[in-house]
């Protein structure tokens, strides 16, 4: 119902304000920085997730491991947060089964220091740490027992840890790289560390690069008893900010490709040469006093049977962890530019590639604007490539942290699918608009379908913190925008259903599209998106309710009429199609609107029963199976969540959730939500407000149980600031002296009855401190009200019982900005 009963203290700055088309993993996080996809054991289908932020010097990090609901017993349907070790500013991290025991073990950075400009030094503050935490075997341990850790080695500005994919996986960020792979053995796998710079506020030092290789006893499952060190690049590079782990010209050593100063660089070891590195390419050069140039983050994209098709890329800056300063300093290390690597006629596939620049062309793909001019900062702080398609060819998407916070276009996660290879033309979407810090791409829902994307707020405070408190989300691909959104798509979301719609004016010559959704009420509900100034007929008893743009049609009078989204303020009107010849016209814009078809067939009312009113699940057979398998249908309010308080106790109250309409292109723009009610005679569902979640509330009523003699049912309202006494609202004298009344007959809707703003608006709503729609106290109120004392138990049977059945959908207030 998403209503308050009274009226409630305004949400917290920062709120996260649901969005149907991705998962929430965790919310209210104290910070946000990093975020890994993990495979607690090599036999797992799907992944967990390990999240954290940076931390502070009073408050030490958490590393927390999000258990994913396929990895729960007893049909858990959320993730379950469980802390695995407290840290002093970590950074990177990496997963690695180094006991062979099949269970991966985490490989971390922390001790970074609280800035670049203080950071924690080896000697002295056992800074820029490395360290592996032993995976106990179990997810939840007895009171949160941690994982225990045992130390790898030190590096001051130690900040990235990254692989390749599965068991030999590890990357980190804006301090220290961290890697793991078989770089110079195939023995066991090693880790490299890469600090960022080699002492505090030294941007034109090279830092070492550092390879530990474990050493072991004659049990492996013990774990590495120790850890030898080698520095294979003692002062070549500066700056690196990401890392990602290859295959390398031989199967059984890994590569390493790294961004930073030096641009894109190559890493790898030959058995009879050492160590080697090639430049791809340089990246942006120096500008100005910009103190970062070169390359930030990187990775590598498949196309086909090329492992090492395309290289994506962010340039400009690299993301430092800036952790919270007393004084501020500059942290200029996030891109704002996105850019693409290709490769020439003629260059090899695979690793081989990577020994030549010749073979590589840079194509700049995307621009985010100008940097932050006092620390040359801009937005991207990490790329991430995946087979979002399942098309052989990977795209990549890119987590923008959201800087400045004056461009909302700056901050989410955007998608770049190749459209072009050989030319580097990609195709732009935006997957969310929520701050991304990072991205971690895995088959987190189901392996049915491409692989999902997993993000993290980046939240630093007093450097970077955004509108929103930090979250992990899940983005599953089935929300992706396709190549052409020209059909209406259907996606389960556990007992609700998403539609993503195509927008009308991009229907064009492929015309009109429907789906058909539920029967209910003796109606078939069939969404509908219509063309611009096209014509649709329909029968002479149906009715249409307007979600999106109007339509027109003539009525038997030679009167045009026009519908919009709602009647106006105040008032009820027909849904019925008034047309002789049934047809209807969508205006400038197209519309999209929901078709209540006469179902003769089926009983049309009155309702003296719920068993009367089963829903039928009418979706097409090309709609995925459990959208198909999902069985509609209504739930008594008094057993729902939300209702727990008692207020609606024996209530002949029912409720069926629903359909969330989007646009299905990269927007994602919100339609609105639709849910269905039904109330037995003279009952209430109670005076209530929405105070809680920002939406414009219409009702369309699809049986009403009243009649000319008794009254019909519909909408009562009390006057603005109308002192409401709950302690009386069941009582009909006090309800009906105090209150007006708005009758909604069959297929009859109301207009707008929340505040709206002076000025001459009028549907505009008037908002609450927290952005909430400011809601006279109104309610449904079915026929007979009050004849009876409520509740009436027992509930009336038979010809005695009618019940109401009526639409709420709820739009977003953009939609009403008249």
């Amino acid at each position: 119902m998403c209503c308050s009963h009274r009226l409630a203290e305004a949400s917290a700055p920062g709120q996260l304000v649901p969005n149907p088309t991705e998962i929430v993993v965790g919310e209210n996080l104290p910070d946000g920085y990093w975020l890994q996809a993990f495979y607690f054991h090599r036999d797992d289908l799907f992944p967990d997730l390990v999240g954290y932020g940076l931390g502070t010097a009073k408050e030490p990090a958490t590393i927390m491991l999000y258990v994913n609901p396929k990895n729960q017993e007893n049909g858990a349907t959320g993730w379950l947060a469980v802390p695995i070790q407290i840290m002093d500013f970590p950074v990177a991290m990496a997963a690695v089964d180094l006991t062979g025991d099949g269970y991966n073990d985490v490989v971390i950075c922390d001790r970074y220091g609280p800035s670049m400009g203080d950071l924690w030094p080896k000697d002295g503050k056992d800074g820029g740490r490395v360290q592996w935490l032993r995976n106990p075997g179990r997810r939840i341990m007895p009171d949160n027992t941690p994982w225990a850790a045992a130390r790898i080695g030190n590096s001051t500005g130690m900040h990235r840890l990254n692989g390749k994919p599965g068991f030999l996986a590890m990357a980190m960020t804006d301090t220290e790289v961290v890697v793991v792979g078989r770089f110079t053995s195939n023995e066991h796998p090693q880790v490299l560390a890469v600090p960022i710079i080699a002492a505090s506020s030294d941007l034109e030092s090279p830092a070492p690069v550092i390879l530990f290789t474990p050493q072991y006893s004659t049990d492996v499952n013990a774990g590495p008893t120790s850890w030898d060190e080698s520095v294979p690049f003692p002062n070549q590079f500066r700056l690196i900010h990401d890392v990602k782990v290859l295959p390398v010209l031989r199967p059984d050593l890994d590569g390493i490709l790294v961004s930073g100063r030096e641009g894109i660089v190559y890493l790898y070891y030959n058995r009879s040469r050492g160590w080697a590195s090639t430049v791809i390419g340089n990246g942006l050069a120096p500008q100005g006093a910009n103190p970062y140039w070169g390359s930030g983050s990187v990775d590598i994209g498949r196309v086909l049977d090329d492992p090492v098709g395309y290289i994506a890329t962010s340039e400009v800056r690299f993301p430092l962890p800036p952790a919270p300063l007393l004084t501020p300093t500059p942290q200029g290390f996030h891109g704002n530019v996105v850019s693409v690597y290709i490769k020439k006629d003629g260059a090899p596939k695979g690793a081989k590639s990577l020994l030549q620049s010749s073979n590589w062309t840079r194509v700049k793909i995307d621009d985010f604007g100008p940097l932050n001019a006092a620390q040359h900062t801009g937005t991207i702080h990490h790329v991430a490539v995946g087979d979002f398609d399942d098309s052989g060819i990977d795209s990549f998407a890119i987590a923008c942290m959201g800087a400045p916070i004056e461009e909302p276009k700056n901050s989410g996660v955007y998608l770049y699918k190749p459209t072009d290879i050989k030319t580097g033309t990609f195709k732009k979407s935006q997957i969310t608009n929520r701050s991304a810090g990072r991205l971690a791409v895995a088959h987190y829902t189901s392996k049915d379908r491409p692989v999902d994307i997993a993000s993290i707020s980046y939240y630093v405070p007093r450097y970077h913190t955004g509108p929103e408190a930090p979250s992990i989300r899940i983005n599953p691909s089935v929300f992706f925008a396709p190549d052409a959104a020209a059909e209406i798509r259907a996606a389960r979301l556990q007992h609700e259903v998403l539609l993503l719609i195509p927008r009308p004016k991009t229907l064009g010559l492929i015309g009109v599209v429907s789906m058909p959704l539920i029967t209910v009420a003796g109606k078939r509900l069939i969404v509908y998106a219509v063309p611009p100034d096209v014509e649709v007929r329909f029968g002479p008893k149906d009715a249409i309710k307007v979600l999106y743009g109007d339509i027109v049609m003539k009525s038997t009078n030679g009167k045009v009429v026009q519908r919009t989204l709602a009647p106006e303020r105040f008032q009820a009107a027909t849904t019925r199609i008034l047309s002789a010849d049934g047809s209807v016209r969508a205006g400038a814009d197209g519309a999209v609107f929901l078709l209540m078809e006469h179902m003769p067939d089926l009983v049309q009312g009155p309702f003296h029963s719920m068993h009367k009113l089963q829903i039928g699940n009418v979706f097409p057979a090309h709609t995925p199976a459990d959208v198909q398998a999902l069985q509609f249908g209504f739930t008594k309010v008094d057993q729902l969540p939300w209702a727990s308080g008692g207020n609606w106790d024996k209530f002949e109250f029912y409720n069926m959730s629903g359909f969330q309409l989007v646009f299905g292109d990269d927007a994602m723009e919100k339609i609105c939500h639709v849910q269905l009610w039904t109330l037995g005679l003279g009952e209430t569902a109670r005076f209530h407000i929405h105070d809680t979640v920002p939406f414009c509330e219409i009702h369309c009523c699809l049986s009403n149980g009243g009649t000319t003699t008794d009254g019909y049912s519909g909408m009562r309202w009390f006057p603005d600031d109308f002192p409401f006494d709950t302690a009386q609202e069941l009582q009909k004298a006090y309800v009906e002296n105090n209150s007006k009344h708005l009758a909604c007959r069959d297929l009859e809707e109301h207009g707008p009855l929340w505040k709206v703003q002076p000025g001459g608006f009028r549907a505009r709503p008037l908002l609450l401190p927290n952005g909430c729609v400011d809601y006279p106290f109104h309610g449904w109120l079915s026929s007979r009200f009050g004849d009876r004392q409520i509740p009436i138990d027992p509930p009336l049977v038979g010809d005695e019982q009618r019940y109401d059945v009526w639409l709420a959908f709820e739009f977003p207030i953009a939609a009403f900005q008249f």
